[in-house]
């Protein structure tokens, strides 16, 4: 029984240590085409110096589109110099 409560104290220490999981962006990577009848309104840019440097930049241009409230995002340029860049332009789309 000991080992038991051992085991699942130490199975709760460990999750609660661990990341909390990532929650998917609400905001919709598209093409110029898709987004022809929204509005445009803002540019967003993400830096990234990590591992997985490209997809962090990425996350963090999406974090700001969708603080802004826009719907989608057109990525504009990849820079995958040390730092990465992204630029991208929000659009907010009413369907």
């Amino acid at each position: 029984m000991l080992k038991f409560v051992c085991l699942l104290l130490t199975g709760l220490l460990t999750a609660c240590v661990s990341e909390p999981p990532k929650l998917y962006s609400r905001i919709n990577e598209a093409y110029n085409f898709e987004v022809s009848h929204c509005d445009s309104f803002a540019l967003v840019t993400g830096v990234s110096r990590q591992a997985d440097n490209l997809r962090q930049a990425q996350d963090s241009a999406k974090g700001q589109a969708e603080e802004l409230g826009g719907t989608h995002i057109v990525w504009l340029q990849t820079d995958m110099g040390d730092p990465t860049r992204v630029v991208a332009v929000v659009y907010k789309c009413l369907q």
